[in-house]
């Protein structure tokens, strides 16, 4: 009998080493809090991949920054010290990666989910640039179209560049944007996203560029305007340590795929319709929500390609460019 327990014993005790050494915890981090849909996309993705794995492949999740800044948290994620992460482009790795804010390459959500969507010609492009960081791209999730948000008592302006001469908007560090907003007769000041409160209370910059709606109440207390241009169709991207997901099994690797590609399907399916009610948000808090005449637009639009797809032809090579062009010119 001791003996049959003794055996009973091993055979447990083995089939637990077993199970142990399947197990797999990833870290997955972002700025966000649970308002964004970074958050609801991880929630779906870490259920979905608890399902997939029987339980064995868990996500220890950090929303809210508590791992860094976004550029910190990408670099950690090329350096395989945090997992994953959700997050806008860091073009301080690799400045092709501008590309992403090209101005006016998408129209609306049809064409926003073609040119950016699940297996679009976008996908493959960034595919090439994060390999080369030493990162796998998961997905691309959809955020919304942007325009540039004015500090209260001040005009917004909707004829360039005449009427943005001499106001000064802020652009996150990367040369394109100062390309972009110098063209439509802004004063562009980079600047941190976390000085941005404080600059817009105190006058230090009079408005703040790339920002879709979900991003505008942030400062409601300072923002008399929201001018919706549509310059660019914000994606952000969800990103993975290459090291780290080539090292996982292929079933591993096929379950994270899985439920990545299911959570970003569900983002694509549920973002347009929540951006509406943003802006009914806006409205609500008496940020006026402005939008440009066809021929306002037309004009801004003009500035914006006429210098941008020259500049991005120069840092990601005329054949890249060339397959973007055709993706927008068909739709």
């Amino acid at each position: 009998m001791k003996h049959t327990n003794y055996l009973l014993g091993a055979v447990l005790a083995a089939s637990l080493g077993a199970s142990s050494a399947q197990a797999e915890e990833a870290i997955l981090g972002h700025v966000m809090d649970s308002e964004h849909i970074f958050h609801d996309v991880s929630q779906k993705f870490s259920q979905r991949l608890g399902e997939l794995s029987s339980g064995s492949f868990t996500i220890d999740y950090h929303p809210g920054g508590d791992l860094g800044d976004w550029t910190s948290i990408i670099e950690q994620v090329a350096q395989g010290a945090v997992q994953m992460t959700m997050a806008w482009n860091h073009s301080e790795l690799d400045p092709r990666w501008d590309v992403s804010v090209l101005g006016y390459v998408a129209d609306d959500w049809e064409s926003g989910r073609a040119i950016y969507g699940p297996d679009s010609i976008m996908n493959e492009v960034y595919s090439d640039i994060m390999h080369d960081m030493g990162m796998e791209l998961l997905g691309i999730i959809p955020t919304d179209f942007t325009g540039f948000v004015m500090r209260k008592g001040l005009p917004a302006p909707v004829n360039f560049p005449v009427d943005a001469a001499g106001l000064k908007m802020r652009v996150p560090g990367m040369p394109m944007a100062i390309e972009r907003y110098n063209a439509t007769g802004f004063s562009p000041v980079a600047m941190a996203f976390s000085e941005v409160q404080t600059a817009l209370q105190t006058g230090a910059i009079d408005g703040r560029a790339y920002s879709p709606p979900s991003e505008v109440l942030m400062f409601k207390d300072v923002v008399g305007s929201y001018v919706l241009t549509r310059e660019h169709f914000e994606h952000t991207f969800w990103l993975a340590n290459k090291a780290w997901f080539d090292g996982l099994s292929e079933e591993q690797q096929s379950w994270v795929r899985t439920a990545a590609n299911e959570a970003v399907t569900w983002a694509w399916e549920n973002a347009e319709s929540e951006s509406e009610g943003w802006l009914q948000q806006i409205r609500d808090a008496g940020i006026e929500v402005v939008e440009l005449t066809p021929e306002q637009l037309s004009n801004y639009r003009e500035m914006i390609v006429a210098v941008e797809y020259p500049y991005m032809e120069n840092v990601i090579g005329k054949d890249v460019m060339d397959k973007i062009r055709a993706a927008a010119d068909a739709n």
